[in-house]
């Protein structure tokens, strides 16, 4: 699934050749796609590309466009024939469409007046001026669950999804079943700057391609060639060169080195 820096790839590249482009109509391929109605948003021009969590907002005159892409969604811009596994279609008076190509058909899109309607429920993000790690000490302290899940919790961070949460808690020294109301102050400035440090260099590569993903030019996500555990089951650690094991958290196929990322034993 397309996690924050895949969707932030679109976000900065469609913005660079997308902006001021007037909409022209739009079409509802896969009915459980979309039920929005384009006609609201004819002749209005794009103003700015926006992005919350995994969401993507394309800010209209009077109107937002919202795309979720979900499992294996892309967008593809294209001013021949509509691509194969098109769920929706915007066209443009320059002749271009904005087409959502998902053969899965899980990718979701939205037309509102209120971008609230539909992201409002989503939690901080993590690479804004808000987030701190005084921020994430606070959002710790009554929450008793693991740590993978919270992680992926929409409403705790908005946009981490599994390879992010695996490598995050991988570089942080944390088990992914640690509690997280056991956090020491240290470990939770630690794993703060993971937070960090490894959305910002996923997005540095353009994000990770294990399916479909490719960028608004095209191009594979890079992100692949730097993931430390995920999907490395029994490698060796490039921590310490022990085997990599593969567990199931939450029902999420999860990858940790048991050495680095200790669990918590309780005390006899």
């Amino acid at each position: 699934m397309p996690e924050l820096p895949e969707v932030d790839s679109y976000r900065t590249g469609l913005a660079k050749t997308m902006k001021g482009w007037k909409i022209k109509g739009g079409k509802v391929i896969w009915p459980r796609t979309s039920d929005a109605n384009f006609e609201k948003i004819k002749n209005q021009k794009i103003i700015e590309f926006n992005r919350k969590g995994k969401y993507l907002i394309i800010d209209l005159d009077n109107h937002h466009i919202i795309i979720h892409l979900r499992m294996t969604g892309r967008i593809d811009i294209t001013n021949g024939d509509t691509p194969k596994y098109t769920t929706v279609e915007i066209q443009f008076e320059n002749g271009k469409k904005m087409c959502l190509v998902d053969y899965r058909k899980f990718g979701k899109v939205w037309v509102v007046e209120n971008t609230d309607d539909i992201v409002g429920h989503l939690g901080i993000e993590p690479l804004s001026k808000e987030f701190t790690a005084n921020k994430l000490e606070i959002m710790l302290e009554n929450r008793f669950g693991r740590m993978k899940p919270l992680l992926l919790n929409q409403q705790f961070i908005a946009g981490i999804g599994n390879y992010l949460a695996d490598e995050i808690l991988f570089r942080a020294s944390i088990h992914p079943l640690r509690k997280a109301n056991t956090l020491k102050e240290e470990e939770i400035r630690y794993l703060y700057r993971s937070i960090r440090h490894i959305i910002r260099k996923s997005i540095n590569y353009g994000g990770t391609t294990f399916l479909t993903f490719r960028g608004p030019e095209g191009k594979k996500g890079d992100f692949w060639k730097e993931l430390q555990v995920f999907r490395k089951t029994g490698e060796p650690c490039p921590h310490c060169t022990k085997p990599i094991t593969r567990i199931i958290v939450g029902q999420r196929s999860t990858h940790i080195c048991e050495n680095k990322q200790k669990i918590m034993k309780k005390p006899d």
